[in-house]
């Protein structure tokens, strides 16, 4: 079993497809007795006969019924490892990191990782769903190669930036809770008198809110689906994207809050939803096709 070779599967699979030693021989451009020579080794090496030859045409035996599925999955694999290695070769990456900002609406997401498992299904993708200065570390640290995030801030110099679109945050809250029952807009005293539920684990805070009103009292929590629970249980108040919360504010079981100012305005603003990139060493190709991916169609 040991001298069994790629060689001896194909014809083997050449003879199956064909019908006949003959028909193999035409195929494959070689004499017919090169054809059956082959096929008794691999009888002899399998142990087993592959083909009834009792009649006019071989015939496939029960043995060679079950051997030639394995044959034909032997010689795929091989075909996808040498265009593997020749996409590797060509700069195609083994694998990609994609760090995404937590804030990112999953709609901008979904659809372009559908496409790229389709278009890449050897590349290994690892996704990292981080706050934003989680995402912006380990982009400057070079452990992902694009990270997709919510521009609250300038970015760093070394890192290079496409803009996707806008993403538009919304201060949120419960009906029960003391803020969704003010007549009026709310001032900032009253907005910083309520725990304020934000993403992050304490240091590494950053989500656009933040930056210009943060409650005396905090919740820091990694993850935006549990501070949107805990906003509905009326625990307090969060800003959240409003893709996110859209049929919670459709069906009232959160309120959006009205405001006096925030940073100057009577809203908050739309920030820039950005995929960004180290702007030292080139980017591969299912990198490149992500980028590409991403941009707006105009």
């Amino acid at each position: 079993m040991d001298a069994l070779t790629l060689d001896q599967f194909s014809v083997f699979l050449t003879v199956a497809n064909e019908g006949s030693f003959a028909a193999a021989a035409r195929r494959l451009n070689r004499a017919q007795s090169a054809i059956t020579y082959t096929i008794q080794k691999l009888e002899e090496q399998s142990g087993v006969a592959l083909f009834d030859r009792s009649s006019y045409r071989p015939v496939l035996t029960e043995a060679g019924r079950a051997l030639l599925p394995r044959a034909k999955q032997i010689l795929d694999d091989v075909d996808s490892y040498r265009r593997l290695v020749r996409d590797i070769t060509n700069g195609l990456e083994a694998s990609l990191t994609l760090a995404i900002d937590a804030y990112v609406p999953s709609d901008v997401l979904l659809p372009v990782l559908v496409a790229f498992g389709r278009t890449f299904p050897s590349v290994e993708l690892r996704v990292r769903v981080e706050p934003l200065a989680t995402v912006i570390a380990t982009l400057r640290e070079r452990l992902a190669d694009l990270g997709l995030l919510i521009e609250y801030t300038r970015l760093p110099e070394e890192l290079g930036r496409s803009v996707l679109g806008r993403v538009e945050l919304v201060p949120v809250a419960a009906p029960i809770h003391p803020l969704a029952r003010i007549a009026g807009p709310c001032d900032e005293r009253q907005l910083r008198g309520h725990t304020q539920l934000v993403l992050g684990a304490g240091d590494d805070v950053t989500s656009g809110c933040d930056d210009f009103l943060q409650s005396l009292h905090r919740w820091h929590v990694n993850n935006l689906e549990t501070i949107r629970e805990l906003i509905l249980a009326g625990i307090g108040w969060g800003c959240l994207p409003r893709s996110k919360v859209s049929r919670d504010l459709e069906h009232g079981t959160l309120v959006e809050l009205r405001l006096e100012r925030w940073d100057g305005a009577d809203q908050m603003s739309e920030f820039p939803l950005v995929l960004a990139y180290h702007r030292k060493g080139p980017l591969g190709h299912a990198a490149q096709w992500l980028l590409q991916q991403f941009k707006p169609k105009t």
